[in-house]
């Protein structure tokens, strides 16, 4: 009896102590794992004691091969001492302090900081820590992430934006002094102008024969002044987005009937025809009436002036879908393809004069619109220019 109980206890300690040497095993195996992990990381990890929350309060106790390559330090200049030599002096008594508090209440802080290395470099970083407690003791465990590129990329990007604030700014007071000159210009301009226009009609209604006709071309060009000086204005309003329209319903066939009496006279010296059609379908379309006038006007006066003697000039309404499309074709000298390329960019000359500002106006005032404007032509066998515009509600 006595023998069998000394056996099963023998059996029983041998058990204990093959579970305990197993436990053994299977602890030096995890630590070796979490010792690779620890010491192959690409982060700087810092285990530091955790004395007080003051900024001389954690104590290093132990670093891996990344931190160590991280700070400039050896293993032996960094062990011992407390986290605050590895810090700016602007950061120990601020950041610091902050820190111990937070792992105090929280037990976890994410922040960005800066390290202070042994060269005398400064790199910001962005630390993780978190405290836990190991036989009792308080242990910071900090993981280290080196975020200078990014912070440089941040202060390229602020500088960047800053230099393009200052740039916007300096465009617009560019612009808003251009907007002035403009108006001073066309106020200067409209000035002298204005007598010459009423003394020409005065003239003109007075005198007879010759004089008559030359007071009648006074009056023609100097009111053509006056519409170029106009144009010139509206399109420095358009080149800085002032300028408007004021749309209304109005019916396409009577606002084009209006127009052909201001070209009798125009038509009649060059001994031209104009027609005009209209598709029965027509609706009402929500537009400026000024402004589009503004822009048939250019159309038709282009066509007129580049038409040949005893020529024809049309002028086409029609409803496509949901558009409204104006056709105006001549028989003019036409426009080269170079020319085509820059017809309705401002301020640039083109060998078929007389074609810049006017449509450069006309391509704002449609796009004002939702529209669009086209031209088609071949040298020396006319042009056909289009306005296409969207049949909408004043929603």
């Amino acid at each position: 009896m006595l023998f069998t109980s000394r056996r099963l206890a023998n059996t029983n300690l041998r058990k204990q102590m093959e579970e305990q040497k197993t436990q053994r095993l299977n602890f030096q195996k995890l630590y070796r794992k979490y010792k690779a992990i620890f010491e192959f990381s690409g982060d700087p990890i810092v285990i530091s004691e955790i004395k007080s929350v003051g900024p001389h309060g954690r104590t290093i106790i132990e670093v891996n091969e990344a931190a160590i390559k991280h700070f400039g330090y050896s293993r032996s200049e960094l062990l011992l001492h407390d986290t605050a030599f590895l810090h700016p002096d602007e950061e120990v008594d601020i950041v610091l302090p902050w820190v111990g508090q937070e792992l105090t209440r929280k037990h976890h802080v994410f922040f960005e900081a800066k390290h202070k290395r042994k060269d005398g470099s400064i790199v910001d970083v962005e630390i993780h820590a978190t405290m836990i407690a190991i036989d009792d003791s308080p242990i910071s465990l900090a993981v280290i992430r080196d975020i200078s590129d990014r912070k440089n990329f941040e202060k390229k990007s602020q500088d960047l934006h800053l230099a393009e604030q200052n740039l916007r700014q300096e465009l617009e007071n560019q612009i808003q002094q251009r907007t002035e000159f403009y108006k001073a210009l066309v106020h200067e301009l409209k000035t002298p102008l204005t007598p010459i226009v009423l003394n020409s009609e005065v003239l003109e209604d007075n005198l007879e024969g010759e004089s008559k006709k030359l007071a009648n071309n006074i009056n023609i060009a100097s009111l053509e002044l006056l519409t170029r000086i106009n144009e010139l204005y509206d399109m420095a309003k358009g080149e800085v987005g002032i300028l408007k329209i004021t749309r209304s319903w109005i019916y396409l066939d009577e606002l084009v009937n209006e127009l052909f009496g201001l070209f009798s006279s125009s038509l009649n010296h060059k001994q031209l025809n104009l027609r005009i059609f209209f598709s029965p379908d027509l609706p009402l379309i929500y537009a400026d009436p000024y402004r589009l006038k503004q822009v048939l006007i250019n159309l038709l006066n282009n066509s007129i002036t580049f038409s040949p003697p005893k020529g024809q000039i049309v002028l086409i309404c029609t409803a496509r879908d949901s558009e409204i499309v104006m056709d105006v074709i001549d028989e003019g000298i036409g426009i080269s393809d170079d020319d085509l390329q820059k017809l309705f960019k401002p301020y640039v000359l083109t060998k078929s004069d007389g074609l810049g500002l006017g449509l450069s106006l006309s391509k704002k005032i449609v796009e004002l619109h939702n529209g669009e404007i086209k031209a088609e032509s071949t040298l020396g066998w006319g042009s056909k220019f289009s306005v296409i515009l969207p049949v909408c509600s004043p929603d």
